[in-house]
């Protein structure tokens, strides 16, 4: 603007003073701009300093942070690795319980104490119990009592027993070494260990130590374990004993299905043939008195075709129809049962086998598996469970296919037996309307 204002006054004057005039403006704006230069400059080196300072702070505080980041992360594997030493503290600590659980199980079942609950007191106690069976063990003892001759004869002499491993017996029937038998008895298993049983009867030390080593009595003679459907049964569980009354149902229908099948199916096709060729015969009270003279499926619908003889013979198959699905019923009395108990058997065998395992589980949880003896309950129910339900309803299989199979020979022998003697009426009655030409006299045929 200025420079248009110089410019205008400059061509209104004169042109020397015109140009000493653009000049003095050249040089004012000149030294304008000059100014205004060095003030951005010194402006943009502050700013820049600023800047230069604010990332100086910027990366500081970043470092800070990393630092912080490296600490807490060295933190946290710190922690995780204290983590996993308490984790395998905790592991050692519970096998360390069942060891321990474990060694009480033993030190009751070996040393005949009492249930230990409290293991404080129960360590104690069996420190004590074992140094005591231990100065027993090492220790000769002697009490009057019985044992057994080897040829069985029971005599009456003194009995030293070296803790519960060995024992000699001295009697003047015989005397030596001795043997555990049945019911805690001891025995003179041979001749051997006399002299020993003498030195020790004369309260002397024996020159030789003749001894026979044998398990603690307790062990020995442990009773066996009954065997037998109430020991099955016992191991099984409740679900053996739902089984055990599912297999006695199922051969109790399977016994009522094959004498109602008995029953369905006497006299089978000799009947049929004997009563048609009666009928072709035309001597027809002897084909119904044989009808009468049986029981049963066969009979019954040949007796409803006998009947309804003077129908049409669409009116006789449906008589003939009716008659058979009378019967069905009958003939296929607890089929349909016999199915479900082979399909429900294995179900319930394998419900067994779960309900098994899941008290061996808990057995295992709460004892460890240092006792075998506390898990066999539940492996027991579940193997037993298993070949009840197999064995329930693999019998029932066969059983039920076999009466199926019988069953379905019976509805063929009623239906092939009816159709045959509908036939044979038919061709009488044919017969007997060639036979007479008169209509009167067929008339009178018809009504007899």
């Amino acid at each position: 603007m200025i420079l248009f204002c110089l410019l205008g006054a400059a061509l209104a004057t004169d042109p020397g003073a015109m140009a000493s005039s653009l000049d003095a403006a050249y040089q004012k704006e000149f030294a304008y701009l000059s100014a205004e230069k060095r003030e951005l400059e010194e402006r943009l080196q502050e700013m820049s300093g600023e800047a230069a300072q604010r990332v100086a702070q910027a990366n500081a505080r970043l470092e800070t942070v990393q630092a912080k980041l490296v600490s807490t992360a060295h933190e946290a594997d710190l922690a995780e690795d204290e983590r996993d030493i308490v984790d395998r503290e905790l592991g050692e600590m519970d096998d360390a319980n069942s060891v321990l659980s474990s060694t009480l199980q033993q030190a009751e079942d070996t040393l005949d104490l009492d249930p230990l609950d409290d293991p404080t007191t129960a360590i104690p106690l069996i420190f004590r119990a074992s140094a005591e069976r231990l100065a027993e063990t090492g220790a000769i003892r002697s009490e009057e009592g019985a044992f057994f001759l080897p040829e069985g004869q029971q005599v009456q002499g003194r009995i030293f027993r070296w803790g519960r491993v060995a024992a000699w017996g001295v009697s003047d029937e015989g005397s030596g070494a001795l043997a555990p038998v049945a019911e805690g008895k001891l025995q003179l298993r041979r001749r051997f260990g006399q002299a020993t049983a003498a030195a020790l009867a004369a309260g002397e030390r024996p020159a030789d130590l003749e001894v026979h080593l044998f398990e603690p009595d307790r062990l020995t003679i442990e009773k066996e374990k009954e065997t037998g459907l109430g020991s099955v049964l016992e191991d099984a569980g409740a679900m053996g004993y739902v089984l055990f009354g599912l297999g006695c149902l199922s051969a109790l229908l399977a016994l009522s299905r094959a004498g109602t099948l008995a029953l369905a199916r006497r006299g089978g096709m000799p009947l049929v043939n004997a009563v048609t060729e009666r009928v072709r015969a035309d001597r027809l009270e002897e084909a119904l008195s044989l009808l009468r003279k049986r029981g049963g499926s066969i009979p019954r619908v040949l007796k409803a075709v006998f009947e309804n003889a003077h129908r049409s013979r669409e009116e006789l198959d449906r008589v003939v129809d009716e008659a058979i699905l009378r019967e069905t019923p009958l003939i296929d009395r607890f089929a349909s049962a016999l199915v479900v108990i082979t399909a429900g058997a294995p179900l319930l065998g394998l419900l067994g086998t779960v309900t098994g395992m899941i008290a061996t589980f808990n057995v295992i949880t709460e004892h460890g598996t240092g006792n075998p003896k506390l898990m066999s309950a539940g492996i027991a129910e579940a193997l037993v469970c298993t070949a009840m339900g197999l064995a329930v309803a693999i019998p029932t299989l066969l059983v039920g296919n076999l009466l199926a199979s019988v069953g379905s020979s019976v509805k063929n022998t009623v239906e092939r037996g009816a159709l045959a003697l509908v036939n044979a009426f038919d061709l009488q009655r044919s017969e007997q309307e060639c036979a007479y030409e008169d209509p009167v006299e067929r008339l009178l045929v018809a009504n007899e």
